[in-house]
């Protein structure tokens, strides 16, 4: 993960290995994710959104939410200072092919940043060119990606989705409900009085098994004070 900070836009790529449970928290900038890579949940209140590589979220300031990335994922998220004059509220966006570019560019950033030279006057084009796209509510997707915000650990496709899911997704389905479950496992864990009953809810055919795949998806064992959301 790299982050570099300059003036009043700050861009961070950020790159995982293993699923990356976020905290629900309001920030004080409002927020780009930008997907180059991979998928993961956005959490609004209770709901849960998919997005996916090509895709953005703008997150206006003081908006409670969470961002859960999922392996293999690679993503720029920008912060706006409250001092630029930015979109009021939050939604769903299309990234131009031009946004995407600059993101790109930014992500692949090797030199020492210069506000003054070519990586400040692409901050402020980024910035530049956020305002001509429309924010679209959250709720306003795409089927495949509606199915899955239902249940995104128990959702299921027909044959002929599997490859669109694929390749929208970044990974099979099976992998991204594994890593689902987890998410909701550790959310409701705090409130669960039985972790192994708990554990078979979300599809899992033993403890044993919520362990495997915490350390294969997480890199590191669950405990029962984790908490996600």
């Amino acid at each position: 993960m790299t982050t570099t900070t300059h003036y009043s836009i700050h861009h961070q790529l950020v790159t995982l290995n293993h699923l990356q449970p976020g905290k629900r928290q309001r920030h004080i900038r409002g927020q780009l994710l930008l997907m180059h890579q991979g998928s993961g949940l956005l959490q609004l209140g209770r709901h849960y959104y998919p997005l996916v590589a090509g895709e953005a979220a703008y997150l206006a300031a003081d908006t409670l939410f969470a961002w859960h990335g999922f392996a293999a994922t690679r993503l720029s998220r920008v912060t706006l200072s409250p001092r630029l004059v930015q979109p009021a509220g939050s939604g769903r966006l299309h990234p131009s092919p031009l946004l995407c570019a600059i993101a790109a560019k930014l992500a692949d950033w090797q030199d020492q940043p210069d506000w003054q030279g070519a990586y400040g006057r692409l901050c402020r084009a980024l910035y530049d060119e956020l305002p001509s796209h429309d924010q679209l509510p959250f709720a306003a997707q795409p089927p495949l990606h509606e199915l899955v915000a239902t249940d995104p650990a128990g959702f299921t496709l027909a044959a002929a989705q599997q490859a669109e899911f694929r390749q929208r997704f970044g990974c099979d389905a099976d992998s991204w409900r594994r890593q689902a479950a987890l998410l909701l496992v550790l959310r409701d864990l705090p409130r669960s009085p039985d972790l192994e009953q708990l554990v078979r809810d979300y599809g899992f055919v033993s403890l044993p098994q919520f362990e495997q795949d915490c350390r294969h998806w997480l890199g590191t064992p669950c405990h029962q004070g984790g908490k996600t959301g």
